[in-house]
């Protein structure tokens, strides 16, 4: 075995600790069905102690359905998966156990949270500045809030400032942070299960979540399981399973990653025609802390658009200020279409111009619409270009999921039903909140090759991204936002 010396950039408190002892899980001719279908059907696997994996495929491979299966979150209907650090009894011993040893952390983990305070949705962000009656990041830890204290993380995991703040003014990288220590504080797992984890995060983000997950693994002795498409991963992360269909395709044992070679620069600004959009010496504010200062911004039609910057750095606050009713964007001078905001104009009006896809639509989708296939969900969105439903759905290789209910659809697989849905709309603005969000490699390059060739040349895009292979690839202009 390949084994890599981690070296963590902070110096950590080690505190007294259980000596770490062997473990395995183990799955023994495991079957899930569900809707009639069989899944997994006679798989054998193991996770044995030392090993940290990344579990990768095609969306709807069965990547979250497997950590569900460790975590326990579903049952085989026929098989079993044992753990050797689990000695129980009795199913209550068992269930209790389980959720003490082993963390999961789904990437819908914000939907949970949410659903119990009724009225409350992540856009909300965008519309309330009276954060007087949201919840606070104090409020996910409750009773627990003195527990964190006891915790010594490097610095990059201090969440200490963000307590009083509002959950919904989180960004990507602070929630997942924030999520992650509400687990650490319960108890220390023996197996931590992280289902997309980098999606929505900036580069520096992500380099902070992986010397944590590295610390982690290394000061308490935790397994990582992490379920992503990505190869930016943790040090300690040593082992790859790639899934085909519900099916075991590779097993491997992870090297070092050659780093990926030098990307060229964004090209020169051109301008194309007329203004779609318009910001003079925009100042956005909350609780008296500038997120955005003195910003002009002019973006042209039929423009290409990458909004870069870390997580926190006003990004999405952008977007909102477009397309969300923004309290804000009547008080500074925003112009759309030609228009000042406020001057007359019905947002609904300002909407039906604009394509908006962001990360919120996946997580807080209509429960009532979830009962429906993919195709008739999309039917019933009065499309003006539905005629062209099956040359999209055979673009993107869609057959295979189309007629499924919604329900029961891979995140992957969902977020590309979204997409979807929106290309069926010629509107004069598209904005792109983190598109590729759960999308695997294959579904990612479709998506770029489809804007690059089959977007309306006349239709402006604007697509916030970390990504910067997709900003070299086809944007032609880049804004970058610093915290």
């Amino acid at each position: 075995m390949y084994l890599r010396r981690v070296h963590l950039k902070h110096p950590v408190l080690v505190p007294n600790f259980v000596a770490i002892s062997w473990q395995m899980i183990e799955l023994k001719h495991v079957t899930i069905v569900r809707n009639r279908k069989r899944l997994f059907h006679d798989l054998s696997f193991q996770f044995a102690d030392g090993e940290h994996w990344v579990i990768q495929g095609h969306n709807g491979a069965g990547k979250t359905l497997l950590m569900q299966l460790i975590a326990g979150a579903v049952h085989p209907v026929e098989g079993q998966v044992s753990y050797s650090f689990i000695q129980a009894e009795d199913w209550d011993s068992l269930y209790q156990q389980r959720l003490e040893k082993i963390h999961f952390i789904p990437t819908h983990w914000l939907q949970a949270f949410l659903s119990g305070h009724s009225g409350l949705f992540y856009q909300q962000r965008y519309y309330s500045i009276d954060d007087s009656m949201l919840p606070k990041v104090r409020d996910i830890f409750g009773d627990a809030i003195s527990a964190l204290e006891a915790f010594t993380f490097s610095p990059a995991f201090d969440i200490s400032p963000l307590l009083d703040l509002p959950v919904t003014r989180l960004s990507n990288g602070q929630l997942k942070k924030v999520i992650i220590l509400r687990q650490l504080i319960k108890n220390i797992p023996r197996v931590l299960l992280f289902d997309y984890p980098y999606d929505g995060l900036d580069v520096e983000s992500r380099h902070d979540l992986n010397n944590f997950l590295d610390e982690l693994a290394i000061r308490f002795g935790i397994q990582i399981i992490i379920a992503d498409h990505g190869e930016v991963l943790p040090r300690v992360i040593n082992r790859k399973l790639v899934l085909r269909n519900f099916k075991v395709a590779e097993a491997v044992i992870v090297t070092d990653i050659d780093p990926p070679p030098a990307l060229p620069k964004a090209g020169d600004t051109h301008r194309y025609g007329e203004p779609v959009v318009e910001m003079q010496d925009l100042t956005v504010a909350y609780n008296g802390k500038k997120i955005i200062s003195n910003l002009n911004w002019r973006i042209n039609k039929g423009e290409r658009w990458a909004l870069t910057g870390k997580n926190g750095s006003g990004k999405t606050t952008l977007f909102s200020l477009i397309y969300a009713d923004h309290p804000m964007a009547y008080s500074q001078r925003v112009f759309l279409f030609g228009k000042r905001r406020g001057s007359g104009e019905s947002i609904w009006d300002i909407k039906k111009r604009i394509n908006y896809f962001g990360p919120e639509q996946v997580h807080f989708l209509d429960p009532q619409l979830k009962s429906l296939s993919a195709k008739d969900f999309i039917n019933a969105r009065g499309h003006t270009n539905i005629a062209q439903l099956p040359d999209v759905i055979n673009f993107f290789d869609a057959r295979h999921y189309i007629d499924i209910p919604m329900k029961t659809l891979s995140s992957g697989q969902l977020q590309m039903v979204l997409l979807i849905n929106m290309f069926l709309d010629d509107r004069e603005l598209l904005l792109l909140d983190e598109p590729f969000q759960f999308v695997d490699p294959t579904n990612h390059e479709k998506v770029n090759r489809y804007l690059h060739h089959y977007l309306n040349k006349n239709t402006t895009l604007v697509m916030i991204t970390h990504d910067e292979k997709d900003v070299a690839q086809w944007t032609q202009l880049r804004k970058h936002l610093t915290a």
